[in-house]
């Protein structure tokens, strides 16, 4: 079964401190179930970001969809490639290398991400990525990202009703307008969410789950 996360890399390309709640968090978008906070470190002018929405499906089929590798590179926005380095589904771990492509006349990014997946005592999944300078050969082609963290979390909330939150942010590397990277950042995670809604509702696919999080 050849899955492991991938999804978060996409979804937090652009920013650079703490990925973590702040109180000047503003609700950027608010419609159709999803809503998109952005905010700001007072030492870069660049949006992080946190997103929510509910489904109306099975808990395990939405954590299964962010997990399936395969799948995700015919769905997920800006997801080029993806390579899985080595994963160990008793610990959870895993690593992987992918290849963003970035609208033209921007250079295409590449990173290896090097993640954890755990499920608490209240049956929340959890699944944290970060990206590492090593495991993979530079590629002169692409713009080498080192500095990315980016979460998920799944929360049973009925039989088939789950809560779905990622938060990010990472450096892009390289020039890339700050006009660009704010929207980027506003309005990526909300077409995220939306085709995730759209993949849920297609497949009806139940995944057995990884050792780490059953």
């Amino acid at each position: 079964m050849k899955k492991v996360i991938l999804m978060a890399c996409t979804v937090a390309m652009l920013a650079t401190v703490q990925a973590k709640p702040v109180d000047n968090a503003k609700l950027s978008i608010n419609k159709n179930n999803i809503k998109v906070w952005t905010y700001q470190n007072n030492q870069n002018p660049v949006f992080l970001y946190k997103a929510e929405t509910t489904y109306d499906t099975p808990f395990e089929k939405a954590v299964g969809l962010i997990l399936d590798v395969d799948h995700a590179v015919k769905w997920v926005p800006y997801m080029g490639s993806v390579k899985v380095l080595s994963r160990d589904d008793k610990k959870g771990e895993f690593l992987l290398y992918m290849v963003l492509d970035f609208p033209f006349p921007l250079k295409d990014r590449d990173l290896v991400v090097q993640g954890k997946m755990m499920k608490d005592a209240q049956g929340i999944i959890s699944i944290k990525n970060k990206a590492v300078d090593k495991g993979y050969p530079k590629n002169p082609n692409y713009i080498r990202l080192t500095h990315y963290e980016g979460d998920w979390t799944f929360q049973k909330l009925a039989n088939n009703k789950v809560k779905v939150s990622t938060y990010g942010y990472a450096n892009p590397e390289g020039s890339i307008p700050l006009t660009f990277v704010n929207m980027f950042v506003q309005q990526q995670p909300y077409q995220m969410l939306q085709k995730m809604k759209a993949e849920l509702v297609r497949s009806s696919n139940i995944p057995l789950l990884p050792e780490a999080l059953r």
